[in-house]
């Protein structure tokens, strides 16, 4: 049960990263179907590039914490299998959700129709 608990949330990191790749090089066009997707990204080709380039970058990298922390619970061997279990779950939900906060936060900063680096908070008036 271990093993196998340790490939699902590896294999679900590597998928995620994976994923995140076409979103960070800005390759990815508007739609329905894959990517940060909100009301306000659909509506301009600027929001949904930032904030899918920050996205994908946060999602590489909540990848890289949820492998680490459950390979470090894995390395640990001495736990139950009930806490193997949720801390499996909880490494493989938590990050991602942190990310997606976090580009919820973004997408709020920054101003339809602008050029790279433009931000609410920036941007003379």
């Amino acid at each position: 049960m271990f093993f196998k608990g340790l490939v699902t949330v590896l294999v679900c990191d590597a998928l995620f990263a994976i994923l995140a790749v076409p979103l960070i090089l800005r390759k990815v066009p508007r739609n329905v179907v894959y990517g940060f997707r909100t009301s306000r990204t659909l509506s301009d080709d600027f929001l949904w590039c930032e904030t899918n380039a920050y996205f994908g970058r946060g999602l590489v990298v909540s990848s890289f914490i949820s492998a680490a922390a459950v390979l470090m619970v894995y390395g640990v061997g001495s736990v139950s299998q009930r806490f193997f279990f949720v801390s499996t779950i909880v490494a493989l939900v938590v990050p991602p959700l942190v990310t997606t906060l976090l580009t919820l936060r973004f997408v709020r900063s920054l101003t339809p129709g602008g050029s790279a680096g433009t931000h609410t908070g920036t941007t003379p008036r």
